[in-house]
């Protein structure tokens, strides 16, 4: 085949130094590497969905083959013909399927395999009494104690809404309706394990009705709560400052506390992580956690880790909407 630049080069080397340009290109445009194509996307929305979901750079970053390599160099160094054939054999460093599509070019701001996500995920399933003898696990509870110092405090009088099916609330309903419910009634939750009530708030009407499923016959509470404590902030940030907050980002983007709730049954393995990580905040002396919702890409969560006994006292209704 005619070459342009590479004739004397035998057609196995020329498919090495187009790959070179293909990967100076992504280099040099991007500043970044690929991290999914149309094939293995739903394997790494899964493995990161809280990035999936709510990163703006992966959002934006699918681009297809064709265009991307109209636009390189490559051109400039091949033929159309020789583009034709070498670029059949790209192919993505994530699944090793070729590139004849859609490919995603993003990079966590972290180390990704430091974090041996895989490991920790089977260690939660089999032997969940045992998490903290994971090295991930046992970085992590020394994180959020770290983390409590420099934490931010829950805002004064600040709005929440809570919901509850509409057909277990009387009408007019009391700020009693939407407390934490009794311990017998707690099952394992995100945060909560069977028995331990805490207070689950959404930020927004809309955050509650994806939370809950269900797009009417719900009675939504907007409630002022009053509770000044420390929150540990797991929502996604742009901004790494050190070893700390890469381990805070791996928590707020991964299937380790961002997989969505698979069944409504007693089985929940996708909630044992999420539990360690309450009881590690707990115990670091963190009053709640924000976090992101699963089901409301734009939504914002607060789970009040140790709700008081008497409710009133640090929260007003202030509304009652049926929706």
């Amino acid at each position: 085949m005619v070459s342009k630049y590479f004739s004397d080069n035998t057609m196995e080397e020329r498919q090495e130094i187009f790959q070179e340009y293909f990967d100076r290109d992504l280099e040099r445009y991007f500043s970044s590497r690929i991290s999914c194509c149309e094939k293995c996307f739903d394997e790494f929305c899964g493995e990161w969905p809280g990035t999936a979901s709510r990163d703006d750079d992966f959002l934006t970053s699918g681009i297809e083959i064709s265009y991307f390599l109209e636009q390189s160099r490559i051109q400039e160094a091949f033929h159309p013909d020789e583009i034709a054939l070498f670029s059949k054999e790209l192919r993505c460093p994530n699944c090793d399927a070729v590139l004849d599509g859609v490919f995603y070019i993003f990079e966590h701001k972290f180390l990704v395999y430091d974090f041996n996500l895989g490991s920790i995920s089977d260690l939660a399933r089999t032997s969940p009494f045992l998490l903290l003898s994971h090295p991930f696990a046992a970085k992590v509870f020394e994180v959020i104690k770290r983390k409590v110092d420099t934490a931010e405090t829950l805002p004064g009088k600040a709005i929440w809404y809570r919901g509850r099916m509409a057909r277990d609330v009387p009408d007019p309903a009391t700020l009693a309706h939407f407390a934490p419910p009794p311990a017998a009634k707690v099952y394992e939750g995100r945060y909560n394990h069977a028995g331990h009530p805490m207070l689950y708030l959404a930020g927004s009407v809309d955050t509650v009705k994806g939370e809950m499923r269900a797009s009417e016959g719900i009675a939504v509470a907007e409630i002022e709560l009053d509770l000044p404590c420390r929150v540990l902030d797991l929502m996604i940030a742009d901004y790494i400052d050190g070893d700390d907050d890469e381990v805070i980002q791996c928590l707020a983007r991964s299937a380790l506390c961002m997989a969505p709730r698979k069944s409504d049954g007693w089985d929940r393995p996708e909630y044992v992580f999420t539990r360690f990580v309450g009881d590690c905040a707990r115990h670091a002396g963190f009053g709640a956690i924000r976090y992101g919702s699963v089901q409301d890409s734009q939504g914002v969560n607060v789970v009040v880790l140790k709700p008081p006994a008497d409710f009133s006292a640090c929260a007003r209704l202030i509304s009652v909407q049926v929706i």
